[in-house]
């Protein structure tokens, strides 16, 4: 895997790398420095890396870094400083026709905390001013949030200290962050460090108070408050799924007898009963508290609920404010919370719209939780719940070592339970990877083998939704039986139309059966539910095959790129780069990506390739398997 911060920009044997946070640095492929580059030829070169694919057009780097010229002089400005760029960097590392410049084979080096993109670079350019303080608080908040998927990530795996170290370098980019805090303090219950996660909240307190004269959030003072080396899990039944109960929301600034939030309480609880991840405590013995001066920790010994969600309605002409959280009912901790503004134009949709965001974006939250919890049992005392739940993490990284650790984590559970449903659904899901991602001995073997344990799963699962997502998965990449695969992916949505996992795999579908626009459509409402999901990298790859069906070549590197920014250990994706390329006619390129592909899978042939993707895939995307037979690779 890629160190933290690692971007690649471009798939071609590197170069040149570029340090661009902090002071500018370039080194050639011998570590060699690049001197004698101009502060307008650094600041071009940090340009292109952080551009799409590497590229700008001629025009757009004019007017950024010559800005305070006429057009003519900016243009001539830019030829010269191209020249110059060219006698300095390695051959062919700068690419210029009369449109476009790009930046071939470079890389950008992992940030030092707390750098400054472009750090004592100044152009007296307004342009260049403008880009150059919207690029910092961009690449700050990117840089951020990466580091924070990666804290969630490695935290669900039980690996406390690499989630306070990746919570920590979010907070190095983004110091007012309040979930990399949360994050730094939730990993102690995972061997992280007391004093690091107390360390870091007293400089964001301090922060907080300084800088913008507020009091840090109660909860997150609870949160450090009981925090202790490592939290024991709740006393529930072992194997029964965790309860949850939508309390009745504060309604603000709205007169007496106004039931428009009892409306949103009722929609959101409706659409959480849909999950089955999670059971649903009745909504009239949640309303049966209302009014009753009780703790988080009473509510919720009263209702038999493990989580709450608490909320508030404030409601201003035609605006509407609508606060939500999700509380652990134990700790009385905040796990999770959003703040939704909105307009009161039609009610009941504003409330549907609410009530499907609600559980869409708390779903993930509570798995984290629950996988936390999971963790927290010594692996013997697991039960087949608790070691399918402690699965997940290894199963989504789409890594080979990892998803064989999926596989016996959940052959664990079903030597506890042989008919548990989704533990065996989600094993025939991880078994369809294995020749799909090219991590199989026999692929036509292990693909029969996903299915067979995709039937044997079908028998025992019932109208759980999120297990009829896992069997479709299972039949998508192992099997051309779309149509089945389409009614099992409806039925789950039906039940839950907020899957965010459903909603992915049914766009992977459609990118397979020629409804690519639809496919779109789907991916988008899936990245809109779950905006912070750990499968969001394959919604990013599943965009970039969408667009590519529909010919949007540029458009479908640009999203392959950013699923590898999301997750740089998924190296399989390589492929659909290379072929992409090929289809592009661009040769150099194709060869590049497939040189990367052959360094991570060098057992790598024509047939074997072939025999892995996805059947479906074959049947239905000949333009596609065309470009992979021409990819060069040897027959097999």
């Amino acid at each position: 895997m890629n160190p933290p911060g690692f971007t690649m920009r471009h798939e071609m044997e590197n170069r040149l790398e570029l340090r661009i946070d902090g002071p500018f640095e370039a080194r050639d492929s011998t570590g060699a420095p690049v001197n004698g580059l101009s502060a307008r030829g650094r600041a071009m070169l940090a340009i292109l890396a952080l551009s799409p694919d590497s590229r700008a057009p001629r025009e757009t780097l004019a007017t950024l870094l010559w800005g305070d010229r006429a057009e003519t002089q900016a243009r001539g400005s830019l030829r010269q400083e191209l020249s110059a760029l060219r006698k300095t960097l390695p051959e062919g590392t700068l690419i210029a026709d009369r449109d476009v410049v790009r930046l071939v084979g470079a890389t950008i080096a992992p940030p030092p905390p707390g750098a400054v993109l472009l750090d004592g670079v100044a152009i007296s350019s307004g342009p260049f001013e403008d880009w150059l303080r919207d690029a910092r608080a961009r690449r700050a908040d990117d840089l951020a949030a990466a580091a924070l998927i990666e804290a969630r990530q490695t935290l669900a795996a039980g690996d406390g200290p690499a989630a306070q170290a990746c919570a920590s370098r979010a907070l190095d980019h983004a110091p007012d962050n309040e979930t990399a805090v949360r994050l730094l303090i939730e990993a102690v219950t995972a061997g992280g460090d007391r004093s690091t996660a107390h360390a870091a909240f007293r400089r964001f307190a301090e922060r907080q108070h300084t800088e913008y004269g507020i009091k840090v959030p109660e909860g997150l003072q609870a949160l450090v408050d009981g925090m202790t080396d490592a939290t024991p899990a709740t006393a529930r039944p072992a194997g029964r799924e965790p309860a949850i109960a939508v309390l009745p929301f504060d309604e603000l600034s709205s007169g007496a007898g106004d039931m428009f939030a009892d409306g949103v309480v009722e929609e959101i609880t409706g659409a959480l009963s849909r999950v089955q991840a999670f059971r649903v405590i009745a909504r009239q013995s949640a309303f049966a508290l209302k009014g009753k001066a009780l703790d988080v920790q009473d509510t919720a010994r009263r209702l038999r609920a493990d989580y709450l969600v608490e909320g508030s309605v404030r409601r201003s002409g035609d605006r509407v404010r609508i606060a939500v959280q999700l509380v652990g009912g134990e700790t009385g901790e905040t796990l999770w919370s959003e703040r939704y503004d909105d307009r009161m134009d039609d009610l009941f949709d504003l409330q549907d719209r609410i009530a499907a965001h609600v559980a869409g974006q708390l779903a993930p939250s509570l798995r984290h939780a629950e996988i936390l919890r999971a963790r927290s049992f010594r692996p013997e005392d697991r039960s087949a719940y608790d070691l399918v739940l402690t699965a997940l993490p290894h199963f989504w990284a789409h890594q080979k070592a990892e998803n064989a650790r999926a596989v016996d984590l959940l052959n664990a559970a079903l030597a506890r339970d042989p008919d548990y449903g989704p533990a065996l659904a989600y094993k025939a899901w991880a078994l369809a990877q294995k020749p799909s991602y090219m991590w199989s001995d026999d692929p036509d073997t292990d693909h029969r083998t996903a299915i067979a344990t995709a039937r044997a799963a079908l028998d025992r699962v019932g109208d759980h939704a999120p297990s009829l997502v896992a069997i479709g998965a299972a039949f998508t990449l192992s099997s051309a039986e779309t149509r089945l695969a389409e009614r099992l992916l409806d039925r789950a949505l039906t039940l839950d139309p907020n899957n965010a996992w459903g909603l992915m795999r049914r766009g992977w579908l459609y990118t397979y059966i020629d409804r690519a626009a639809d496919a779109l459509d789907v991916f988008d409402r899936a990245e809109d539910l779950s905006p912070l999901d750990p499968f969001r990298f394959n919604i990013f790859f599943g965009q970039a095959v969408a667009v590519r069906v529909l010919g949007r070549y540029d458009e479908a590197v640009r999203l392959i790129h950013e699923g590898m920014h999301a997750n740089p250990g998924c190296t399989w994706v390589y492929r659909v780069l290379a072929g992409i390329y090929k289809l592009m006619g661009r040769e150099a390129d194709s060869d590049a990506a497939l040189a990367k592909l052959l360094d991570h899978y060098p057992h790598l042939t024509a047939r074997y390739l072939l025999d892995c993707i996805p059947p479906a895939a074959r049947d239905f995307q000949p333009d596609y398997v065309d470009a992979l037979r021409r990819l060069g690779l040897p027959e097999g």
